[in-house]
């Protein structure tokens, strides 16, 4: 209790100092608040945002030289989850502005970012069709001693965000994390499968709200697709009719 008040007089202090617009949200440049998602201009153009090919499954940048329309690993590796969403490719930009939102507390940044997810699937779906394409929004969930040493789930943030500006609920008290995981940074794809096994559960008295739904699940990165496939593989045994996933950033396709 005592660190929640310390880190909530810290970010009110943080915030004082430093208000969100001011600077921009991925390489901290003064800038004002007329920005798209807080971005400075060198920021906005540096973004390696997938505006081209995509894998039509995970959603990953795919490179032009491929001929096909699903990426190298969605091809070899069967996924749970029904389809998926990115925004950008995973690299120093992506990554600057995920650090300072996870370990500096830039809520803000989080908020921006469900924005930038929101404007990725209305661009592809279409506002009218995103708004019913899903009944309800569920971030990826943080094992309680995480979230409360961090002081709170970044997907939580950035599916709040987004359910805003889609007009869909968002619901945190569904899915839960049940254990603490290894990092996945490091772990291969078969690792990373093993380590989030068994990690997540629904609440009994939750079920009947997801029974014969369509899901989607907020996280901040996907990889292999291991933490959305066993969220999805709890969902639909849940009773959830199909599970689709969101991302800011996703990583570059997997040879494996």
């Amino acid at each position: 209790m005592a660190e929640s008040i310390i880190r909530m007089i810290s970010n009110k202090l943080l915030d004082t100092l430093y208000p969100p617009g001011l600077y921009c949200n991925c390489c901290g440049k003064i800038t004002d608040n007329t920005r798209t998602y807080g971005l400075c201009n060198d920021c906005m153009r540096d973004i390696a945002w997938i505006n081209g090919r995509s894998c039509v499954k995970c959603g990953k940048a795919m490179s032009e030289t491929d001929p096909g329309e699903v990426c190298f690993y969605c091809r070899n590796h069967e996924h749970i989850f029904d389809k998926g969403y990115a925004c950008a490719e995973y690299g120093a930009h992506e990554k600057a502005m995920l650090y300072e939102l996870k370990y500096a507390s830039r809520g803000d940044i989080g908020k921006a970012i469900g924005e930038i997810v929101y404007d990725r699937m209305a661009a592809e779906l279409g506002e009218e069709v995103l708004a019913g394409a899903y009944d309800t929004v569920i971030p990826v969930p943080a094992f309680k001693e995480r979230r409360d040493r961090r002081g709170f789930n970044q997907a939580e943030i950035i599916a709040s965000s987004f359910s805003e500006y889609a007009g869909l609920e968002c619901r945190t008290d569904i899915l839960i994390r049940v254990r603490e995981t290894k990092a996945m940074k490091g772990l291969g794809p078969s690792e990373r499968r093993a380590n989030i096994k068994g990690a997540f559960k629904i609440k009994e008295q939750k079920l009947q709200p997801i029974n014969g739904k369509k899901l989607l699940l907020i996280d901040d990165i996907y990889t292999t697709g291991a933490t959305i496939d066993e969220a999805a593989s709890v969902l639909k045994s849940g009773g959830a009719a199909s599970v689709d996933f969101a991302v800011f950033a996703a990583g570059a396709d997997i040879i494996n």
